[in-house]
C-alpha cells in the first residue's frame, strides 16, 4: 500500500479550546500508533499546522474525522502527495509550539512576521514543519 503525506491548516474554533492541547496530543499518538500513521503539528493558540504521514485509507480517514471535528474550523488541506518513506517516521505525533521558531526559520520558508500557516505553499508548510522537527529534536537532545 503506497505511503502519502497531507499537510493541513485550520484554526482554532474557541481560543478555551487551545488549552484541551494536551489532551487532543494524548488520544493522536494512541489513536495514530494503531494506524500506523506519524506526524508533526504546530500550533501558537490560534493555527494549527499539521504533517500527517501513513497508507493512504488511514489519512483518508483521519482527515475525514479532522474535517467533522468541532473544535477547529477552516480546515485547508495544502497538500497531498505519494512518498517513498515518512519524514517523521518516530513520530505518532509531535507537538512544537509554534513560538519555537526562529526568525531565520520563518524567513527561509515564507512567513511572515506572525505564523499565519493559510499563506503558505505546501512545500513551504512542509519546509517549515522539516525545520520545527530539527528544533524539537534539538531540544530533546539537550
Amino acid at each position: 500500500m503506497p505511503l502519502v503525506r497531507t499537510v493541513y491548516v485550520s484554526t482554532v474554533a474557541d481560543s478555551k479550546d487551545s488549552a484541551a492541547l494536551p489532551q487532543i496530543m494524548k488520544l493522536a499518538q494512541a489513536n495514530n500508533e494503531v494506524h500506523n500513521l506519524t506526524g508533526l503539528l504546530v500550533f501558537n493558540h490560534k493555527y494549527y499546522l499539521q504533517v500527517i504521514e501513513g497508507g493512504r485509507k488511514a489519512v483518508n480517514s483521519l482527515l475525514s474525522n479532522l474535517y467533522r471535528d468541532p473544535r477547529h474550523v477552516d480546515m485547508m488541506v495544502l497538500g497531498l502527495e505519494e512518498i517513498t518513506q515518512r519524514a517523521f517516521p518516530d513520530w505518532g505525533m509531535q507537538f512544537v509550539p509554534a513560538a519555537s521558531a526562529t526568525r531565520e526559520i520563518m524567513l527561509r520558508n515564507g512567513v511572515a512576521r506572525e505564523f499565519d500557516p493559510y499563506g503558505m505553499s505546501a512545500a513551504s508548510a512542509l519546509g517549515f514543519l522539516r525545520d520545527m522537527h530539527g528544533v524539537a529534536l534539538a531540544k530533546s537532545a539537550v
